[in-house]
């Protein structure tokens, strides 16, 4: 899981102890001013071509702050509903934020979200869980300055393997240490968030919506020989994804789901699997669920209102068939089908 969606999935625990238990339901914000409770808020900076002229050093060129009760409606993330986030922030002191940034030598905005608590020196302390970095937050009149300690923005604790190979870090350089982040618009900060998502995450609703459906969820896609012909690397014929009637989420469980892959070869073979498929940002992941590591990862995505595509760009679905698959068999687009379609 993307940390950038993993802190919404906290949920304090409180002790079976009155004393305990009352002062753990105190929900209170480190900077009350400037981040209060269950309220929108952005603060951020744009770096000009001068100010970048003139600090060569400098690797950030624009860096926002975000206090979003809003989900993300692109995102296959559930995070829970504007008034459930509400309801949560400021549990054991800590409130959340999302922070958006980009750099001169790479293009693209990056992000991730942090907790932020007043530690025992009295500082507003922002940080990842399983040393993901943090960064430290003062007021300065109406604005806040970050002192950045260094942080991951892509990759780190229980990444993705894409997002491992794509790793990067806000390091502290000698012009990264400290930002000025002055009040913005929401629109500003929600704009940083949105020019994250890629074309597909707007192709339709999200995977999360329609695995989520009543009864069987079948796609599928049958290749004629036409097709066959003009792609002779490719060794499927069929191929179909379902997730079976009786396995749809469950109310307060995550939108996970063990989904049935089964495909038929060009020689008659056919192949089945369950394969363990969650969501990622703005896509689904999906990995042999006890041994990723050995087997690799492919992706889920939108390719349409009715339509997914499977992103298989190191054929970890051969390795998962225990099979031979050719190059042209690493992205398949299918369409929703009756689930009679997707069985055997």
């Amino acid at each position: 899981m993307s940390h950038l969606a993993a802190a919404f999935f906290v949920v304090a625990a409180i002790s079976a102890s009155p004393a305990f238990s009352q002062d753990s339901e105190k929900k209170e914000s480190p900077l009350p001013k400037q981040l209060p409770l269950a309220t929108e808020a952005c603060f951020g900076r744009v770096y000009d071509a001068a100010h970048q002229q003139g600090h060569p050093k400098q690797r950030v060129t624009s860096f926002h702050i975000a206090r979003e009760f809003t989900p993300d409606p692109n995102s296959e993330y559930d995070v829970g509903s504007p008034q459930e986030l509400k309801d949560q922030d400021g549990t054991q002191g800590r409130v959340n934020v999302a922070a958006y940034v980009r750099f001169r030598d790479r293009a693209g905005v990056f992000a991730n979200t942090l907790s932020c608590y007043k530690d025992d020196s009295g500082k507003a302390r922002c940080g990842i869980d399983c040393d993901g970095g943090q960064f430290t937050l003062k007021p300065s009149g109406t604005s806040l300055l970050l002192e950045n300690e260094g942080f991951v923005v892509v990759g780190g604790c229980e990444a993705s393997e894409e997002d491992s190979d794509n790793r990067e870090f806000v390091a502290p350089g000698q012009d990264d240490r400290v930002f000025r982040l002055d009040p913005k618009p929401m629109a500003a900060c929600l704009a940083e968030r949105n020019t994250r998502a890629p074309a597909y995450a707007k192709l339709g609703a999200p995977l999360r919506v329609r695995l989520a459906k009543k009864g069987a969820v079948c796609f599928h896609r049958a290749y004629d020989a036409a097709h066959l012909a003009a792609h002779p690397q490719q060794m499927v014929k069929r191929i179909s994804i379902m997730r079976m009637q009786g396995e749809e989420k469950q109310p307060g469980e995550f939108a996970n789901y063990d989904l049935t892959f089964r495909a038929e070869l060009r020689d008659g073979t056919t192949v089945e699997k369950k394969i363990a498929c969650g969501p990622d940002n703005y896509s689904y992941l999906c990995s042999g669920a006890n041994n990723a590591s050995e087997y690799g990862e492919f992706y889920l995505t939108r390719a349409g209102a009715e339509e997914v595509m499977v992103r298989d760009r190191k054929q970890t679905l051969a390795k998962l068939f225990e099979t031979k698959l050719g190059k042209d068999d690493r992205f398949f687009k299918l369409a929703s089908a009756p689930p009679r379609e997707c069985a055997p």
